[in-house]
């Protein structure tokens, strides 16, 4: 594994409590000078549960999550590496939930089959979100 320098790709907090996506580095096996997959982990904490998973991203994954902070961006309920080959993330709207709070599930169904919903009581800024993405993208850029 080489580029070590750790990046957020997701960073969902409020006071209590967060979910994040850290991408831990990328991995080349092509010779390209471009990499192959990126290592990454998902980190939930709270006061009640903490925990981490680790996956591995490819750029269509990359290329889905663009496409899925589009859509919450608009107020829709979005779903993540629904795959079943990794962990996978649900993100519903502050205005859907119940609790009023932006309701963030972490599904580990190649794991321990645990899931973990994580109420984030901070409207979360998407746009950033797209700015982590392309700082990712730039740091790591991927085959396709």
């Amino acid at each position: 594994m080489s580029g070590s320098s750790h990046l957020q790709l997701i960073n969902l907090a409020d006071e209590e409590q967060s979910v994040s996506l850290r991408v831990l580095g990328g991995i080349g096996f092509s010779g390209t000078g471009k990499y192959d997959a990126l290592h990454a982990e998902i980190v939930v904490s709270s006061g009640f549960v903490s925990g981490r998973v680790e996956l591995y991203l490819d750029a269509y994954e990359l290329d889905r999550w663009a496409e899925v902070l589009e859509s919450v961006a608009t107020g829709g309920k979005v779903g993540w590496l629904d795959s079943g080959r990794s962990p996978r993330i649900t993100i519903d709207p502050a205005d859907e939930t119940e609790s009023g709070c932006t309701e963030v599930s972490v599904y580990d169904v190649t794991g321990s089959q645990v899931v973990v919903t994580v109420p984030i009581a901070n409207q979360p800024d998407w746009d950033a979100h797209c700015q982590l993405l392309a700082e990712v993208r730039s740091r790591f850029p991927l085959e396709p």
